[in-house]
């Protein structure tokens, strides 16, 4: 059976609903990217993976979707399953478990942050990386410690006072840890 061409669904709410037919239809006959982000830079792979529509999401990545596609947030399909199967089929289709998103958390870290989906984050646990945990930035008298906790604590307080992101200087400064310790 044929897709309805006069239907209206468009590809990202027909991914949502796992509606095949109508995916494939919009894919083959119309020639829509499957890589294509809507207006609120939601791919179908988002949609599908959302949903936990694994028959789908085969499917998108048959037609070239990309298992590592960012939306705004810059959060791959990866941080949205709900399906331990999903997040398989992913992770077996290349999505990168470590990947970071727009906060600094990789999917295991925004799971367990949300306290959210058990299965998937025991999985991630086994092929991703171990979850960061940051230090309590409100007291800081055990990080001041060392020459760098002091470094730590001056970051994350001058970040709290300017209200900016403190990402970039926590980067260098382990970036610079690490390169003094390899010499």
């Amino acid at each position: 059976m044929v897709s309805d061409p006069t239907n209206d669904k468009n590809i990202w709410l027909s991914a949502s609903e796992g509606d095949m037919e109508r995916v494939a239809y919009l894919v083959e006959k119309c020639g829509l990217d499957v890589n294509t982000l809507d207006e609120n830079s939601y791919s179908t792979l988002h949609a599908a993976t959302s949903y936990s529509h694994s028959h789908l999401l085969r499917y998108l990545i048959e037609k070239g979707g990309n298992v590592n596609i960012v939306d705004d947030d810059h959060e791959t399909p990866l941080f949205v399953a709900e399906d331990e199967d999903v997040a398989r089929l992913l992770v077996e289709h290349g999505a990168d478990a470590s990947h970071r998103n727009a906060e600094g958390l990789t999917p295991l870290e925004k799971l367990i942050q949300d306290d959210e989906h058990e299965e998937v984050q025991e999985y991630l646990k086994s092929v991703g990386p171990a979850p960061v945990s940051m230090p309590n930035t409100n007291d800081n008298t055990a990080l001041e410690d060392t020459e760098t906790g002091r470094e730590i604590a001056e970051i994350m307080e001058q970040a709290q006072r300017d209200g900016t992101d403190p990402d970039e200087r926590l980067r260098e400064l382990v970036t610079r840890n690490l390169m003094g310790q390899q010499q």
